[in-house]
């Protein structure tokens, strides 16, 4: 609503700036002189005249075809400038697109042209065609800002990386990040731990190697002692757990990123082996069982995952703590349907809170 000078009140929809009406009169008449003076050069040239007059009119001296032809060329420039004038500001973009098409519109169907293009803009106005993806829009990808990392009050282990990776922070700052990050578990920092090994700042790359060195070292001597006392085992018993202890060092290295490249094999070989060899004594065992689908999943071996995982179950290994490696091996053999009936079988209270998202997605 707004109030007119009279002081009475009008709708909205009334309200129209007189600029606009002047110039959408101002272009209405404009088309009508250049409809006129088409039609009197098709009057001169195109022998339209001759046909009713009293008097006969002379020939033309010129063919008619060029004058007529210029005069539909000029006259629907003239006219595409003077319609674009009239529709709506939304309409009058891209400008030589426009422009082009109601040149040709009015060249080839004069006057009619502007008109059925006028038309259709009131036609799209009154009834605007529904379309699903209007609300969608392409957005660029978020960048993430380490500089602001510092004003987040929670993910404090976030934090700490964020200030180890930004080269622009502080060596002290980096120094006591790297020094708080060692209590994290090296599955986490392992990748991060390796990365800065070629970190600019020598401080940094000895603490890392440190750290990643001891990791490793307390393993290895650990995967020594236990090789030691399986040379001296005399019984099955002192095997089988000498085996089993063997294939969960093993898999530790793997499963801390601690070994890379060929070693990571032969790591993972190693565990493989010695869990077939505990197996082979004590077939009972179900937590070998899981860590033979734990090491077939890492190389890609999805069948083999799925049958050692079925005997760990059937060994009495907790359902709900195989289900997620259970969902991997049906997700890695194309059997989506299984992947989320298994997910949804957690539910919310029996999954970790690092797979709450991932059921969340695959139950919705």
């Amino acid at each position: 609503m707004y109030r007119l000078r009279s002081g009475s009140w009008a709708p909205s929809a009334l309200r129209v700036p007189p600029a606009s009406m002047l110039a959408a009169l101002a272009s209405s008449v404009g088309i009508a002189i250049v409809a006129a003076l088409q039609y009197a050069v098709l009057a001169r040239f195109g022998g339209f005249a001759q046909a009713g007059a009293a008097i006969p009119v002379s020939a033309p001296p010129v063919a008619p075809l060029w004058p007529v032809f210029g005069a539909m060329v000029v006259g629907g420039a003239a006219q595409a400038v003077l319609y674009r004038q009239l529709l709506p500001q939304r309409y009058r973009t891209p400008r030589n697109g426009t422009l082009a098409a109601l040149w040709l519109a009015c060249t080839f169907v004069p006057v009619g042209g502007g008109l059925v293009v006028l038309a259709s803009c009131a036609w799209a106005a009154c009834w605007p065609a529904k379309q699903g993806d209007d609300a969608y829009a392409d957005v660029p990808l978020p960048e993430f800002v380490t500089y602001l990392v510092s004003r987040v009050s929670h993910g404090g282990g976030a934090r700490l990386q964020a200030r180890l990776v930004n080269t622009r922070v502080a060596a002290s700052d980096r120094l006591s990040a790297l020094v708080a990050i060692q209590s994290m578990p090296t599955r986490t920092t392992g990748t991060l731990l390796r990365d800065l090994l070629a970190d600019p700042l020598e401080d940094v790359r000895l603490i890392a190697y440190g750290t990643l060195d001891r990791a490793e070292n307390e393993i290895a001597q650990n995967i020594f002692h236990a090789q030691q006392t399986l040379d001296a085992a005399h019984d099955d018993a002192t095997r089988q757990a000498t085996h089993r202890r063997l294939a969960e060092l093993y898999f530790e290295l793997v499963y801390q990123n601690l070994v890379l490249g060929a070693v990571h094999g032969h790591t993972r070989e190693q565990a493989d082996r010695h869990a077939q060899a505990a197996l082979a004594i004590d077939e009972g065992d179900a937590a070998m069982w899981l860590v033979r689908g734990r090491l077939a999943l890492a190389t890609g071996h999805a069948d083999a995952a799925m049958q050692y995982m079925s005997r760990a179950l059937e060994w009495g290994f907790p359902r709900e703590r195989l289900v997620p490696w259970l969902a991997e091996a049906a997700f890695l053999r194309g059997e989506y349907s299984r992947t989320a009936e298994l997910l949804a079988s957690l539910g919310n209270a029996a999954a970790l809170p690092v797979l709450n998202p991932v059921v969340s997605y695959w139950s919705s």
